[in-house]
């Protein structure tokens, strides 16, 4: 029972947190949605930030998994490429909360050295540029790319990648970029005349 209270806190303030913004949500609103008191609610949790944090965490979670389970035997390394940006349209699309969530709520925090946001941004641009730095790598080395320099192009598709995902959940749909665009892009950048 109590872990399903606690389950609805975290939903109640993410779509709180989503629709509203962290600052613009109050516990008493998170507790109201829940259907629960704001002394349950403190019992679970310190408080708004322990709440967020825990979402945020969890969120973060979920899309390492994602992650961890694109394909990895491949005919191409550009397949590999493709196969990540379909993975972020497809969390744009099918979790366009939890995106929304973090890409709403999280800039505004990564001032603060010690808060979940910065280190689990740094945990998903790490995660992401080592993917990207491995395919640009293994591709250049079967005369697939002319990637060069490779630092240079995991930032260039990094800074794509992350600006696409923000786009497809806060923009209207009209503005979204289209994913098999994006994917086209990038084959025209990275295969061009090696295909």
């Amino acid at each position: 029972m109590a872990k399903n209270k606690k389950k609805k806190i975290l939903e109640a303030a993410a779509d709180l947190f989503a629709s509203h913004g962290f600052d613009n949500t109050t516990t008493m609103q998170i507790a109201k949605g829940a259907s629960v008191t704001e002394p349950l609610l403190y019992y679970h949790f310190k408080g708004k930030e322990d709440i967020f944090s825990t979402i945020i965490e969890e969120v973060f979670q979920k899309y390492s998994e994602l992650l961890s389970e694109l394909p990895k035997d491949t005919e191409t390394e550009f397949e590999k490429i493709a196969n990540l940006i379909r993975l972020h349209s497809r969390i744009a699309e099918d979790h366009p909360q939890s995106a929304r969530l973090f890409l709403s709520n999280c800039p505004s925090k990564l001032m603060h050295e010690q808060h979940t946001c910065r280190d689990i941004l740094e945990k998903q641009q790490q995660m992401v540029s080592s993917y990207i730095q491995d395919c640009l790598e293994a591709g250049n080395a079967k005369k697939e790319f002319d990637a060069h320099p490779v630092e240079h192009m995991t930032l260039i598709l990094l800074c794509l990648f992350n600006e696409f995902m923000r786009m497809k959940t806060t923009s209207e749909k009209r503005y979204q970029p289209d994913m098999q665009a994006t994917i086209e892009l990038c084959r025209r950048a990275l295969v061009g005349s090696h295909s």
